[in-house]
């Protein structure tokens, strides 16, 4: 069975959000001096490459990543293409509309068993769900980053779903102060992944393996992600 690595690699040419922390690498011992180990010291953002929002991001005083269940961020999971449902057209771009993807992922024949026939709409049992937006790797911020429909974060959480990730650097726009996505997200009980990387990742079903790193008190982590597909 394939497995995808879904985390980008971290260098300190990642781009991150404007203003932000960026990656840097020290090496604070090395054996090449005369220590007996080698150790390096990282300066980050906890939101570098692939990476889970806790609520606290968005909230202040809300929950941290180390209160994130664990076990939403592993199991069954569906990848859906949304590359042809952006609005590119517009400055930043239009998301996928929520309509739209749920009819796409009507029509996903790896879905089907888990799609009621009496509700086109419904994703079943699934409670993960990755939405892809580039058609190729890119490793360039978004400046005109769609986003995710509020309205799809919203309908997804009431049909069960636990875990909502992409490749986008974030669930909202560059522009948005409102960041309505974010906070459908944790009205809803989703897990935010971003900074996703599934330009390689076939649509379907497979099995996601998405574990944040356990920061005290932190507003997200990075993770390292995986999807393993049949």
């Amino acid at each position: 069975m394939p497995l995808y690595d879904l985390s980008p690699m971290v260098t300190p040419e990642t781009p991150h959000w404007p203003g932000d922390q960026d990656f840097t690498q020290v090496q604070r011992w090395r054996i090449a001096d005369g220590s007996s180990v080698n150790v390096a010291t990282m300066t980050t953002s906890a939101h570098i490459g692939s990476h889970i929002d806790a609520p606290a991001h968005v909230i202040d005083g809300g929950p941290t990543i180390d209160s994130i269940p664990l076990d939403a961020c592993i199991g069954a999971c569906l990848l859906v293409d949304v590359t042809d449902l952006i609005d590119r057209t517009l400055s930043p771009h239009a998301p996928a509309p929520a309509s739209a993807i749920r009819a796409r992922i009507a029509t996903l024949p790896a879905a089907s068993a888990a799609t009621r026939q009496d509700d086109a709409a419904s994703v079943g049992g699934i409670e993960r769900i990755l939405l892809r937006h580039r058609s190729a790797p890119g490793s360039a911020w978004l400046t005109d980053s769609p986003g995710i429909d509020p309205e799809f974060v919203t309908w997804f959480a009431e049909q069960g779903g636990r875990l909502l990730g992409i490749d986008l650097d974030s669930f909202d726009p560059l522009t948005s102060q409102a960041l309505p996505a974010h906070h459908a997200a944790i009205s809803g009980g989703v897990v935010m992944l971003e900074g996703l990387a599934l330009a390689a990742v076939p649509e379907g079903i497979g099995d996601l393996a998405a574990l944040p790193i356990a920061w005290a008190g932190a507003d997200a982590a990075p993770v390292r992600a995986v999807l393993r597909t049949t």
